[in-house]
């Protein structure tokens, strides 16, 4: 709860500033819980007429800076690579041979002695990662970043447009009874629907950036599905029926 405090404190902080001063300010990155409590907030009466958005660096990503915008700014005026950098990671002679994964490399940041806050999504491949972070940290985070687990690694500065290609897809497609979202979670991840429905329970599931409190909610087509420890993938629609009945399903899971 003293969390909670903390970051509705810091909204309404932030909102003040930029409504008074007609200037933007912006959050650091937020997880998705974060961001369903301060998009929950921002519903409120206190709230009324703020003008803000959310900017990850790419479409999918999780982890966001929420930005307050001035009168004088509209949404599309607003440029996200004036408060978030794209870091390549790669490293020095040859291929990793270990493979570091996310945490990893986010190990080797915090490490450094680097925040949470500072840093966005981290998306791997095979050559090593593409990391987003706040725009004035990028600078000593590329200097300061030389090794992961026992790899020496270069880190430089690259167009936002970059990360967003490296998100891998994966075409995923079945039968469900119904489009609710536990039987979308089942499908998708391979789980049985009680164990689907249990990571909605256990507040482990987001839709479109909101914590999903139900398991009998229903994604509309090109919304962006988050599940904590599981991944993420993006509701296609449905495409007819099976000779039983079941709806026909499609998905793309972000790898």
């Amino acid at each position: 709860m003293e969390d909670r405090d903390i970051l509705r404190g810091r909204i309404r902080d932030l909102a003040a500033r930029t409504r008074n001063g007609d200037y933007p300010t912006r959050t650091p990155f937020l997880s998705l819980e974060e961001q369903s409590q301060a998009l929950q907030l921002l519903k409120s009466p206190e709230m009324a007429g703020t003008r803000c958005l959310l900017a990850g660096g790419y479409p999918e990503a999780d982890r966001q800076v929420m930005v307050f915008l001035p009168s004088w700014m509209e949404e599309e005026d607003f440029a996200p690579d004036s408060v978030i950098t794209c870091l390549r990671v790669r490293p020095r002679s040859a291929r990793f041979t270990d493979h570091p994964g996310h945490r990893d490399f986010l190990g080797a940041l915090m490490h450094l002695g680097i925040t949470r806050e500072v840093v966005g999504d981290i998306v791997t491949d095979e050559e090593g990662a593409y990391i987003l972070v706040l725009a004035e940290m990028a600078e000593t985070i590329a200097g300061d970043l030389t090794r992961v687990r026992h790899t020496a690694v270069t880190a430089e500065a690259v167009p936002l447009s970059d990360c967003s290609g490296a998100q891998r897809r994966e075409s995923v497609a079945g039968s469900i009874a119904s489009e609710r979202i536990d039987a979308l979670i089942g499908m998708v991840f391979r789980l049985s629907r009680s164990s689907a429905r249990e990571r909605v329970e256990e507040e482990m599931v987001y839709a479109g950036g909101r914590l999903v409190t139900s398991a009998s909610y229903t994604p509309h087509p090109g919304e962006r599905i988050s599940v904590r420890g599981l991944g993420k993938f993006i509701y296609l629609g449905t495409e007819g029926n099976t000779k039983k009945g079941r709806l026909i399903a499609r998905a793309e899971r972000l790898v």
